[in-house]
């Protein structure tokens, strides 16, 4: 008997083992847990569930958020909600977000005190009108250890465990508006993922969308937060792109005591045209497009960035130097700096009117504070040596200085000042350049310059208007102008000013070409015309007097000449040159004409 029992109870045993009882419980506790997270989220109502998002999801993001679709909620394979038309409000960052479809991914933990907390959070087909604040970047003007405080505030959500790690936006649409409503930066068609994980993660961030038809994309890879804060820091990686336009920056991020981020940057921008769109400023459409390229190395905080040991690609020209950029305090990028290079190579500039030649709005531009030098500069067929250039932007008001020659030498100074003015621009310029060719210069507005010589010119004059046009014919002021060893030469009179002519007289000398060693010519500048009132050619008793009018707005002339006789019997000549500069007419007058 006693065996038998034994042998029954043996049996009992190998079925017990032979059968996965723990497998089979293991599975149990997944099914009920299955049918649980399937059928508790259905007793919550829709209402319930909406309430659940605006008062606890979006609390805990410090948004305002209103739920307008339907709504849903499962726990399996991660807790989440899922809503459609949703709407969010920012009003720390001025943001608002109108989303057709939204999930967020909840943590499980706080769910079982009854707390919500966002982990992930994706939107889908997203309106996100973002205004800038009123202060724009100059809030970057007083961000002292505003890179730190963000990294603290980042490190402490870090350790309560309880912030966003990860945002996806797909086929969404981003509208970057400022306050003013001046300036609207809009991305269409944009997808993006971003993160940050907890616990020593890397942060990451892709983005693509469109500006202005252009793809535009951004990738960025670190800081890890535990890094930032070592001595050797953490590296990032930035690589953005716009149509064919590119920037990359590698470089390592630390905390000392504020952020700083040093590295290596390189750019390449194809076309400027894209720069000054960015910054609703125009092109000058008397200027070509150039692409810029630039490499250095760039120190980077919350005031601004450095680029130090830097290399400046402009169409052909070369520069190299260093600039510093930070925010003025009206918002706009400031930039300052000293660049040289040894050649500048531009094409000769296309003819255009002067109504063509619009000022910009001074308001509308950087401030600037920068100091280029230049060894040789090439316009077309034209060349120039030894140029120096200071160029002051600030407070909407602009300070230029020119200088070609080297210093102790003769050569050309030119400053310009200028203000905005309800016309457009007040400007004052002036100048004065010595041993400079004045045949030269005047080649450039007719084939038979009238005077040629080593020339020096000194002038003053203000005046005010929207383009060069405007300007040009409101400038007054006085000048002088002085020749040295040239040749005074004008085309014969014609046939009937020579028969209307009360006396005819003999040809003047003049006629042809006449040198001369001095020649003078001094007035004042009335509305774009110079008024010559003391002017002569030659020395002694050949001298020629010259009075009359330069118009320098409309290049036209109305200048007479008058001097004695070959001899004592002939009498006194006087001629008159008229019309514009590149073929005057000459006519002969009698000498009591005037």
């Amino acid at each position: 008997m006693s065996t038998l029992s034994d042998t029954r109870q043996v049996g009992r045993d190998e079925a017990r083992e032979a059968m996965p009882w723990r497998q089979l419980l293991g599975g149990a506790i997944v099914v009920v847990v299955a049918v649980l997270g399937t059928l508790v989220p259905r007793f919550f109502s829709p209402a319930s569930l909406a309430s659940l998002i605006e008062n606890g999801a979006c609390a805990e993001l410090h948004a305002q958020c209103r739920v307008n679709g339907p709504i849903r909620a499962h726990l399996f394979p991660y807790p989440a909600i899922e809503a459609r038309d949703v709407a969010f409000v920012l009003p720390s960052l001025r943001m608002e977000i109108h989303a057709a479809e939204a999930r967020a991914e909840l943590r499980a933990l706080p769910l079982i005190v009854g707390r919500i907390s966002v982990n992930h959070l994706d939107l889908e087909k997203a309106e996100i009108d973002l205004v800038t604040p009123p202060g724009g970047m100059r809030l970057l003007a007083s961000a002292n250890d505003a890179g730190a405080a963000l990294l603290e505030s980042v490190a402490a959500a870090d350790l309560a465990g309880n912030r966003l790690t990860r945002i996806g936006l797909d086929h969404s649409r981003l509208l970057i508006r400022a306050a003013s409503g001046r300036t609207t930066l809009a991305f269409e068609g944009l997808s993006a993922l971003f993160g940050l994980p907890q616990r020593g993660g890397e942060f990451f961030g892709d983005f693509e969308g469109l500006i202005d038809g252009e793809l535009a994309r951004l990738h960025i890879a670190g800081p890890s937060l535990p890094e930032v804060t070592r001595s050797e820091g953490s590296s990032i990686k930035v690589d953005a792109t716009l149509g064919a336009n590119w920037l990359n920056y590698r470089g390592r991020l630390v905390k000392a005591p504020d952020l700083v981020s040093a590295g290596t940057l390189e750019a390449s921008l194809p076309s400027a045209h894209v720069l000054t769109r960015l910054h609703a400023v125009s092109w000058p459409a008397f200027l070509a497009d150039l692409d810029f390229r630039l490499a250095g190395q760039a120190f980077i905080t919350s005031r601004g960035a450095n680029l130090e040991n830097a290399e400046f690609t402009i169409g052909r020209s070369r520069f190299a130097g260093g600039i510093s950029l930070r925010m003025a305090g009206d918002g706009r990028p400031s930039f300052s700096g000293t660049i040289a290079a040894p050649l500048i190579a531009l094409a000769e500039l296309p003819r255009l009117r002067p109504e063509e030649i619009v000022f910009p709005a001074l308001g509308r531009l950087p401030d600037i504070d920068l100091r280029l030098s230049v060894r040789r500069m090439r316009l077309g067929a034209t060349r120039l040596d030894e140029i120096a250039a200071g160029v002051i932007l600030a407070d909407r008001r602009l300070d230029m200085t020119l200088s070609q020659g080297l210093e102790g030498t003769a050569g050309a100074k030119l400053h310009i000042v200028a203000a905005p003015d309800p016309v457009g621009l007040t400007v004052k310029a002036q100048a004065s350049s010595e041993s400079f060719d004045f045949g030269t210069v005047l080649a450039n507005f007719s084939p038979h310059p009238v005077l040629t010589g080593t020339a020096s010119l000194n002038f003053t004059v203000e005046g005010r208007g929207g383009n060069l046009d405007a300007l040009t014919h409101a400038l007054s002021g006085k000048a002088n102008l002085q020749l040295r060893k040239g040749i005074a030469s004008l085309p014969d009179a014609g046939p009937d000013a020579a028969m209307g002519a009360e006396n005819p007289l003999a040809l003047s000398p003049l006629y042809g070409s006449r040198r001369f060693s001095d020649a003078s010519f001094t007035g004042a500048v009335e509305r774009g015309v110079w008024m010559v009132s003391d002017g002569w050619i030659g020395e002694g008793t050949s001298q020629i007097a010259v009075d009359g009018s330069v118009d320098v707005a409309d290049q036209k002339i109305d200048v007479s000449l008058s001097g004695p006789g070959e001899t004592h019997s002939d009498p006194p000549w006087r001629l008159r040159a008229t019309g514009p500069w590149s073929k005057p007419t000459v006519s002969r007058l009698s000498s009591g004409a005037k």
